[in-house]
């Protein structure tokens, strides 16, 4: 109830540029009180708190703004981003072209020196490519650290996915709807050996490991034996899009409905099975879970299931995260714009929750 208040009160008092992620926060924050089992009186104060600490923080942004406006010279207002630009936004996209070409040089340079892999593949000899020109970065980089083996497919797969985070990066958070998020994720082709870095089962919960995250888009893959299942859940203000890489899931989508009786934040309660009707995706699938949106995941064929997740907003906080000491990491560089690639024997940063 005091969510839904601060939710409707949002909509009218606080800016839209922060509203979702702050709103997902809040999210969070009442479901920890919950768990702590505080009073609902405590719970209602805290939720005012918020929703002034909110509206406080709206007035500045439109203070500052007009404050910025006010001193800047006068100038041609921009229009606004129609949705079928935001769906069509190029930018540095990796195409499926390069995406062969970038494995094939990468391929090339572990056998050869620069200047013969250019020549053997028919490139200039300064390429033009913005991926090649990051794929021999990267390739200095690791044959700087003594590196024999210069990794195609890590390199390769890690440019797809900078591509959607140059996509996912280049509008504001709240410009990004559910349609838009599942027309960008679509265009991710990762190679299924790639994924396979990244499986691990488990006899007793499924897992899920980490292949990127970036301040708005965490990457993971889950891996499910027959019989695990996730119980329903919704994942507050953030976006959520799996694709199915091996197997076949059992998937229910709850609309928002009566959350706090019905539907719990991901990782604050005990699961449960939610009884309505359900979707079978194979392996190419992809299903979009919106904001507010509860779902639930659920294995209930004979053979294991693997499931890739792309979520924009706050990453799952729960025990079923491995470790990622044993596998290729990627680290997003803010300043390249691209990944850069870290051996499993370089130091590790693994999950606090296990």
């Amino acid at each position: 109830m005091f969510v839904e208040i601060v939710e409707n009160a949002a909509k009218v008092f606080v800016l839209e540029a922060i509203r979702d992620e702050a709103l997902g926060d809040f999210w969070e924050i009442d479901n920890q009180l919950k768990q702590a089992g505080r009073s609902r009186l405590w719970r209602l104060i805290q939720s005012i708190q918020y929703f002034c600490a909110l509206v406080k923080a709206s007035m500045m942004m439109l203070v500052d703004e007009a404050w910025a406006q006010w001193q800047a010279p006068p100038s041609a207002a921009p229009s606004p981003a129609s949705p079928a630009a935001i769906a069509e936004y190029e930018g540095h996209t990796l195409t499926a072209a390069e995406f062969h070409q970038v494995k094939l040089y990468c391929a090339t340079r572990r056998l050869y020196g620069l200047g013969l892999s250019r020549k053997l593949l028919g490139l200039p000899q300064q390429p033009s490519s913005y991926w090649l020109r990051q794929a021999e970065r990267i390739i200095d980089k690791c044959l700087s650290r003594g590196e024999k083996v210069i990794d195609a497919e890590a390199i390769a797969n890690s440019f797809m996915l900078s591509s959607l985070i140059r996509q996912v990066e280049s509008v504001p958070p709240h410009s990004v709807e559910a349609d838009t998020f599942h027309h960008w994720v679509q265009r991710v082709k990762l190679d299924e050996s790639f994924l396979d870095r990244y499986v691990l089962f488990d006899d007793h919960f499924y897992k899920r490991q980490l292949v990127c995250r970036t301040w708005s888009l965490v990457v993971y893959v889950i891996s499910w034996m027959p019989g695990q299942e996730v119980g329903v859940h919704h994942h507050g203000h953030a976006l959520d899009a799996i694709q199915v890489i091996r197997g076949e899931m059992t998937h229910w989508l709850v609309p928002p409905d009566h959350w706090e009786e019905n539907v719990p934040f991901e990782g604050f309660e005990p699961s449960r099975r939610h009884e309505g009707p359900s979707e079978i995706f194979k392996a190419g699938d992809i299903v979009v879970i919106d904001r507010r949106h509860g779902h639930q995941i659920a294995n209930c064929s004979d053979q294991p299931l693997v499931t890739l997740h792309f979520r924009f907003g706050h990453p799952p906080e729960d025990k079923h995260w491995r470790s990622t000491n044993d596998t290729e990491m990627l680290i997003w560089n803010q300043t390249e714009g691209c990944f850069d690639l870290l051996p499993p024997d370089m130091g590790r940063c693994t999950s606090s929750r296990r």
